[in-house]
């Protein structure tokens, strides 16, 4: 069957943690910080040290800005990579789809800024690398589908 959505690799650290639910069925996973694998328009997958079941509930946080960028995913698939395991993360609705689509620009321009001061020694703000991300690369950036 072919994708319904394309994935966009990226790094993002998030931290993944399971929302205190009475419900003891739920693992007591403790927040983890990891890093995104990839991101699509319906949810992401990262990495996990620990397991984690289908259909459970778990919160993504994303430091970028004071106050980070917080939502609650479910848990799509879970598998085991190298001594860890991949985790497919689903959201709902496509309005928190989407925020986390603009947090992954927000990261790819941050990445550009970092990019230019190591390799031509020019120290931009975020505003100047945006606009500049924005010129040379956002033309690349997969829209989604409405």
């Amino acid at each position: 069957m072919p994708r319904r959505f394309i994935r966009h690799a990226t790094g993002i650290p998030i931290q993944l943690s399971v929302p205190n639910y009475s419900s003891e069925s739920l693992s007591s996973y403790a927040p983890r910080c990891v890093q995104t694998n990839d991101i699509s328009v319906g949810g992401l997958s990262c990495e996990s040290p620990e397991a984690m079941s289908a259909g459970q509930a778990v919160e993504v946080d994303i430091w970028l800005n004071d106050p980070s960028f917080k939502t609650i995913g479910h848990v799509l698939w879970c598998k085991g990579e190298g001594a860890g395991y991949l985790v497919g993360i689903g959201f709902s609705d496509f309005a928190t789809a989407y925020s986390v689509r603009m947090v992954e620009q927000v990261c790819h321009i941050e990445e550009y800024r970092q990019k230019v001061l190591n390799e031509e020694g020019r120290q931009l703000n975020s505003e100047e690398a945006a606009e500049e991300w924005i010129d040379k690369y956002a033309a690349e950036f997969p829209a989604y589908p409405c």
